[in-house]
């Protein structure tokens, strides 16, 4: 059974990424190196939405959404996370610059927007924070895991602060989310990209599965003005850890008000 589903998702995966190539061949052409426009992101939710489906993820969002430019700061535990947040949220993520001579990967990331920056280097991480504040001055959400790499998802890993930097000088707030994925042992065993596995393995693992409970916590925004970004990254760390690790019923609370702002949301941008 686990074989026929695994190969029945990858022929949908198939047609979706050549659908997503088409897309980026036409409606996003011109969309890299630059923010996205509502309707691209549109698309992009859509795809990106559609994609998680296809693996079996069953998303829950708890929280409530900001609908302002923000530096998203979430724990990472797997290639998951980035398709999992571009279907909630409308941001950019960063990624090293190698990934954009990938085949396929490359191309759709870079049209949906991606920031490539170069790692390493004296100046490395200076130049990155002032691309980062660019694009956030400039409207743009940003999206960063500044735990540098993932974890097994039962905890969370110390928030490097270099980027934090970021929100300081573009001026804007802080979005800690916090992403879990639940199961009977903690965390599902499918789901945390770990010891250097080949993805391809990894994501059959993940296909086999009927299905990946996923559960993203939008927590309160941290005001960047006045604070340095090693107390902001303590913040964030603080915030998401919480979540991770203690899983505090009040997220569970917030729900009900995230879909009433979300429904809010949507009606506005069809107005």
């Amino acid at each position: 059974m686990k074989k026929i589903r695994v190969a029945y998702r990858l022929f949908l995966v198939a047609i979706h990424v050549a659908v997503g190539l088409a897309i980026t061949a036409t409606v996003l052409r011109h969309g890299e190196g630059r923010t996205p426009r509502d309707s691209e992101r549109a698309i992009i939710s859509w795809w990106m939405r559609r994609l998680t489906h296809i693996l079996g993820l069953n998303i829950k969002v708890f929280g409530i959404p900001s609908r302002q430019s923000v530096l998203v700061v979430s724990n990472h535990i797997s290639w998951l996370d980035v398709p999992v947040l571009l279907s909630l949220l409308p941001v950019s993520f960063v990624s090293k610059i190698e990934i954009r001579h990938w085949p396929l990967a490359g191309v759709l990331s870079a049209r949906s927007g991606t920031l490539f920056i170069q790692r390493g280097g004296k100046n490395a991480s200076s130049q990155a924070a002032e691309q980062i504040a660019f694009r956030l001055r400039g409207g743009d959400s940003i999206a960063i895991f500044p735990e540098g790499k993932t974890s097994d998802g039962h905890s969370v890993r110390h928030f490097h602060p270099r980027l934090f930097g970021a929100a300081v000088h573009g001026e804007v707030d802080i979005l800690p989310v916090a992403i879990r994925y639940p199961h009977a042992q903690g965390v599902h065993p499918a789901a945390p990209f770990q010891n250097d596995e080949p993805f391809f393995w990894h994501g059959v693992r993940v296909l086999s599965e009927r299905q990946i409970d996923v559960e993203v916590t939008l927590c309160r925004r941290l005001a960047s003005q006045s604070v340095d970004r090693d107390t902001l990254a303590k913040q964030a760390h603080e915030a998401v850890r919480q979540v991770v690790e203690c899983r505090p019923e009040l997220a569970q609370a917030e729900s009900h008000a995230w879909i009433i702002a979300w429904g809010l949301m949507l009606r506005t941008r069809q107005a």
